[in-house]
């Protein structure tokens, strides 16, 4: 396989890509409908439903359709019993796939700058990659509660280019979903997708990333050294994200707040 170029910085999805995040979705989705007094669910219609966060998720089990909504007042009640759940199982029973950790041992030695985005929230997901004991190869953690929008609008791609201070078409994107390959496509990122996680039950090639890969074990091997050895000190040191930050939008084409 011929190797990457040009590639300065990595983003990687979270759920699906680096962990498989089933068990704990599943015990809190059955979690919400009983206290909802409904009944269970089939995992392999929720294992389908996966992949755009909890709200989406929510919809979906409620409605048991794909692209099903529920009134506000429902979500809200059904969304407060299904974080109670997930967030109140300690210890996770959340896995790394495998081949993660080698992966990122094997990046974080060739000294590629890293990013993780998330449809958890920020601080739940620094705890859960924390508890997986990986969150130290992470620059930030970027969770629906640090960007404008989710996939597949690229805000979390450009929110990522801008921390570690490279552009966007050097910002390798890691996912397992057909949304993550659109939001790399909108900000001209290169996109390598891993064909185990959760994509809706088809398969991530007919979405066509650049590359597929069974095993992120493979991933260090087929990206040339990094453009940039070292990311810049502002950077690193940039303060916490907030909601609606400009400096992601502002490496989008045109730059500005007016794409927003």
């Amino acid at each position: 396989m011929k190797k990457l170029e040009s590639v300065s910085a990595i983003c990687f999805d979270l759920d699906g890509t680096l962990a498989d995040p089933f068990d704990d979705t599943y015990d809190a989705v059955l979690g919400m409908l009983r206290g909802l007094n409904l009944p269970d669910e089939d995992p392999s219609a929720i294992r389908d439903w996966i992949g755009d966060g909890a709200d989406l998720l929510i919809h979906r089990v409620l409605t048991r359709h794909i692209d099903g909504r529920v009134s506000t007042t429902v979500l809200n009640q059904a969304r407060a019993l299904f974080l109670s759940s997930y967030l109140g199982r300690k210890p996770p029973k959340t896995r790394l796939y495998p081949g993660v950790l080698a992966c990122l041992e094997g990046l974080s030695q060739r000294q590629f700058p890293m990013i993780c985005t998330t449809d958890m929230q920020t601080a739940h997901a620094n705890s859960l990659l924390k508890a997986l004991g990986v969150g130290h190869f992470f620059t930030r953690i970027l969770g629906t509660d640090a960007i404008a929008a989710g996939k597949p609008d690229p805000d979390s791609i450009y929110e990522a280019a801008a921390i570690l201070a490279v552009s966007p078409l050097e910002l390798l994107v890691i996912g397992d979903a057909v949304n993550d390959i659109h939001a790399a496509r909108a900000a001209g990122s290169p996109v390598i997708c891993v064909d185990y996680g959760y994509n809706y039950g088809t398969a991530i090639q007919k979405a066509r990333p650049d590359t597929t890969l069974d095993t992120l074990a493979k991933l260090p091997n087929i990206i040339a050294k990094p453009n940039r050895f070292r990311v810049s000190a502002q950077g690193v040191n940039t303060p916490p994200v907030l909601v609606g930050s400009l400096r992601g939008r502002a490496m989008r084409p045109g730059g500005g707040a007016q794409f927003r």
